[in-house]
């Protein structure tokens, strides 16, 4: 914030300067004066407007977000509960599954892996 005021400031004198420099009638370095420092005034005026609208669309924004995530964690945990819901019954029936494997496999008879020739 501070380099755009010292730069407005610098603008301000460095054109100030070279109007009060110019070789012109005085009645006409005044009128260039008032000008310059009219349309400076106005830039301020308008880049201090932008700069408070983009102040307000922040704080609009901020707001919402605060607003929007509790109800965004909210419904993920509801679905983050559904689907434990309906997993925990099918890794129970496919843990069951493993086992009666696992039985079967040990159930079936030891092949002799060296056979004689």
């Amino acid at each position: 914030m501070s380099f755009i005021k010292g730069l407005l400031f610098g603008a301000t004198v460095g054109g100030v300067g070279g109007l009060l420099m110019a070789p012109r009638s005085g009645k006409e370095t005044q009128q260039m004066v008032e000008t310059y420092i009219d349309d400076v005034t106005e830039s301020t005026k308008e880049f201090n407007e932008s700069l408070q609208n983009f102040q307000q669309a922040l704080a609009q924004t901020q707001q919402t977000v605060e607003e929007t995530i509790p109800y965004f964690i909210k419904s993920l945990q509801k679905d983050i509960e559904a689907f434990k819901f309906q997993a925990e019954p099918r890794l129970a029936r496919i843990n069951e599954q493993v086992e009666e494997m696992n039985q079967h496999i040990a159930s079936l008879p030891v092949q002799n892996e060296t056979k004689k020739k």
